[in-house]
């Protein structure tokens, strides 16, 4: 198991690019996410989806598991001011007690289902189910043209995550990202899922 807080304290985090994930700000762009929504971003990181998503008005909440990265997300939000309705959390994505607090409108995944182990993309499958409201949003850009036997990042197939999310969540759409990060060039596949009324 990774120890994530490590990974942030050495500075060890190769998966952060320094700024938002381009399917995220081509998403932002469309206006597919509806204006008044609240939206949790698991596994946030440093934040810099989050931040994006404050800067185009919505009110986003970062959730990690690393104290540091929480830290240091709250910082850089802070560096920037301004009337951003941002804030970040520190915890577990899988502790059922998070959905008894509050639940969200949207889910934004970048990087967290593809940082956990593959056994545990089914309690993913159930937490985001839990955390979202009646007909909420899970929208993500997945590792969708690998296998998973070694990790992170742990990669998956497009009709292994539509197995995987089907059990709780409704396709809407889904594509090849039309913005990417140049080493993921390929590699990622975008989805929009709806969370069913009952499952």
């Amino acid at each position: 198991m990774t120890d994530w807080n490590d990974r942030y304290l050495k500075d060890d985090c190769p998966w952060d690019k320094g700024a938002a994930a381009p399917a995220l700000v081509e998403i932002l762009h469309q206006g597919t996410i509806p204006s008044h929504a609240q939206v949790l971003v698991p596994g946030c990181g440093l934040g810099h989806d989050v931040r994006a998503m404050g800067s185009a008005g919505y009110r986003a909440t970062g959730m990690d598991i690393a104290p540091r990265a929480v830290e240091t997300a709250r910082a850089m939000a802070d560096d920037i001011g301004g009337d951003m309705r941002v804030d970040f959390i520190q915890g577990d994505f899988f502790d059922p007690s998070w959905a008894e607090k509050k639940r969200y409108d949207v889910i934004w995944e970048h990087t967290c289902y593809c940082a956990i182990l593959p056994e545990q993309r089914a309690a993913y499958v159930e937490a985001a189910y839990r955390l979202l409201k009646p007909n909420g949003l899970l929208l993500g850009v997945f590792f969708a043209f690998g296998e998973d036997e070694s990790g992170p990042p742990y990669k998956t197939r497009v009709n292994a995550l539509h197995r995987q999310f089907g059990t709780h969540f409704t396709l809407e759409w889904e594509r090849a990202p039309a913005q990417f990060f140049p080493s993921r060039k390929g590699a990622e596949w975008l989805m929009c899922l709806r969370r069913k009324e009952s499952a």
